[in-house]
């Protein structure tokens, strides 16, 4: 009863005290009709407070409103926050341990050189699945949909790498109705070689601060946040996971780890075959 009387009280008090107003401002209106003279002016100043405390107390009551809803989003933006870091402290050393342990078995026992069909296709399926899961993830875990609509504000991709070529082509990307370029021009297969892939691999963000622009996300795309991030197992290069997000606010510093992490995942999916 305390607690609904803490959360509510409040609320149904202003609601009281402006019914009781708005109440008086009509008798008043209905009582100085036939007034003249100087209680006319006396009934309309008491009318004037009243409606000008119907105004006073209608404002108070959506300011109270306003901040609560303010409170309720800050405290979800902390929670969301505290999970990606939970996610990112917990993911990281597992993924970067399946990647280790992926990498040995296939130096180890690496497949022939000539593999079954089947066995080409399924390990293509797997891979796949894989690759879509991380993707997905990826979009709910740094910048998730909000309602009402429930529309997802992220957007995860993959870009394969061809060394043979050097250049980068669109693998796989989430949610599908608004797709990144397919294929990537040799400026951009440049940038994203060099900063992002070579080397043995670097993450890249564009975080407003200290990059606020970057050839992966181009104007009017509604994008602007990026976290890239290197996709390699060994010395071989397999390619860029790359997530873009609305504002620069959607990704906190533990959403860096958390893509490499994924990534990782993915590194391993692709040290099999």
């Amino acid at each position: 009863m305390k607690q609904w009387l803490a959360k509510r009280g409040i609320q149904y008090l202003f609601l009281l005290f402006s019914a009781a107003l708005g109440v008086a401002v009509a008798v008043v209106s209905v009582w100085a009709d036939g007034a003249t003279g100087s209680d006319k002016k006396d009934w309309a100043f008491i009318a004037g407070i009243s409606a000008f405390g119907v105004v006073l107390i209608t404002h108070f009551e959506k300011r109270l409103v306003e901040k609560g809803k303010e409170r309720a989003e800050d405290r979800a933006i902390r929670a969301e926050a505290d999970m990606t870091q939970l996610y990112s402290t917990r993911l990281r050393p597992l993924s970067d341990t399946l990647k280790e342990l992926t990498e040995l078995y296939a130096t180890a026992a690496p497949l022939p050189s000539s593999v079954p069909s089947q066995t080409a296709s399924d390990l293509r399926q797997r891979r796949k699945e894989i690759l879509d899961q991380v993707l997905a993830g990826a979009v709910t875990l740094t910048a998730p949909p909000v309602g009402p609509s429930f529309i997802p504000r992220a957007r995860c991709s993959f870009y394969l790498y061809d060394a043979t070529t050097g250049g980068f082509t669109l693998e796989g990307t989430f949610p599908g109705y608004r797709t990144p370029r397919t294929t990537i021009d040799p400026t951009g297969a440049a940038h994203m070689k060099n900063e992002i892939l070579g080397g043995g691999g670097k993450t890249f963000r564009i975080d407003g601060i200290q990059v606020d622009h970057s050839y992966l996300v181009p104007a009017g795309t509604g994008y602007k946040a990026v976290i890239a991030v290197p996709v390699i197992h060994g010395t071989k290069e397999i390619g860029i996971l790359s997530v873009d997000a609305p504002s620069y606010s959607d990704f906190i510093d533990h959403h860096v780890p958390l893509m490499e992490s994924l990534a990782n995942i993915l590194a391993a999916s692709y040290a099999l075959g």
